[in-house]
């Protein structure tokens, strides 16, 4: 057995000892994104027009939920096989990897050491969040200019409509590259030895982080325009509009969350072999001894070192 194989079936043995959704956990999440889906649509809309804030008759609003049930249904099997081509195919999601090879430069290299990261309810949550921001965010930024000149009399449900088809036309794409691929990287354990910076850290985090960011202003700039071209007519516009969009898209994140989470171990299993096949990384498992040499080399160079004092002559 060669020790690439070796390292493989020690971390297959190690990663599972990690707490893991249940079946049942996991149709439970799928029953909770379907509320969501239905609260924040039908819901969201309905509650709105009873106290007066938008005029929608319910022949409106109810095809306008139903359209949404299918787009989520469609969504989630565009997830599925997502899901199937990272595990089949995982170097479909190492473009983050590339643009971070590109930004550094050189400067360091790196090494792998997996990481027993669990599953739960709060992680679920917080990372189909931090999804479905960052879709929405590009989303309506690419939708702002013509909803700004239309702004003062929106329809809002053919606005809704139209966010939808637009994420589900550019989701599959963020969700693998931007979500997935960095998810995977930071949970196979890929870290990167800066020399330079005299630093260690995780790949995926140093991603994630980036791109968190990026969503958080990205959609705090389409707010801030929103609400400057809404605040005289309609201080509440921003805000709703945000809400209609972002609402039935973490619905639909979050099926992709727990169809990834069910095959995770397979596919981060995938990922650390690409990883040791084709970029030939030391690994914690078969160079333990080498890669703590390193990291230790760089932290104690970035640790200052007071002078000796000078001996006293008698």
């Amino acid at each position: 057995m060669s020790s690439h194989s070796k390292a493989l079936e020690f971390y297959d043995d190690i990663l599972k000892q990690a707490p893991r959704f249940t079946t049942r956990q996991i149709v439970f999440g799928f029953i909770g994104s379907t509320l969501i889906m239905v609260g924040s649509t039908w819901g969201l809309l309905y509650i709105l027009s009873v106290f007066g804030t938008i005029t929608i008759t319910f022949s409106d609003l109810l095809p306008y939920s139903l359209l949404m049930m299918v787009g989520s249904f469609a969504a989630t099997l565009i997830g599925v096989i997502a899901n199937l081509i990272l595990l089949k195919f995982p170097g479909t999601v190492t473009v983050p990897l590339s643009i971070h090879r590109a930004l550094k430069k050189k400067t360091g290299e790196y090494f792998i050491s997996p990481e027993r990261r669990g599953q739960s309810w709060a992680i679920l949550v917080r990372r189909s969040l931090y999804g479905s921001i960052l879709v929405v965010g590009i989303a309506l930024t690419i939708l702002n200019f013509d909803l700004m000149t239309n702004v003062q009399t929106p329809d809002i449900l053919a606005f809704g409509t139209g966010v939808a088809i637009l994420c589900t036309a550019i989701l599959p794409i963020l969700i693998m590259l931007l979500y997935y691929g960095p998810w995977l990287l930071k949970d196979a354990g890929l870290f990167y030895l800066d020399h330079k910076d005299r630093s260690v850290s995780n790949v995926g985090d140093s991603l994630e982080d980036i791109l968190e960011f990026f969503a958080g202003v990205d959609l705090i700039l389409v707010w801030l325009e929103l609400t400057i071209n809404t605040y005289i007519d309609a201080p509440w516009l921003s805000l709703f509009v945000i809400l209609v969009a972002l609402g039935p898209l973490f619905a639909i994140v979050l099926n992709f969350t727990l169809i990834f989470m069910a095959l995770k171990d397979r596919t981060r299993l995938k990922m650390i072999e690409l990883l040791l096949a084709r970029y030939d990384l030391p690994d914690i498992y078969t160079s333990s001894e080498l890669i703590k040499e390193k990291v230790m080399t760089v932290l104690e160079a970035s640790v200052l070192t007071p002078p000796e004092s000078p001996s006293r002559s008698d």
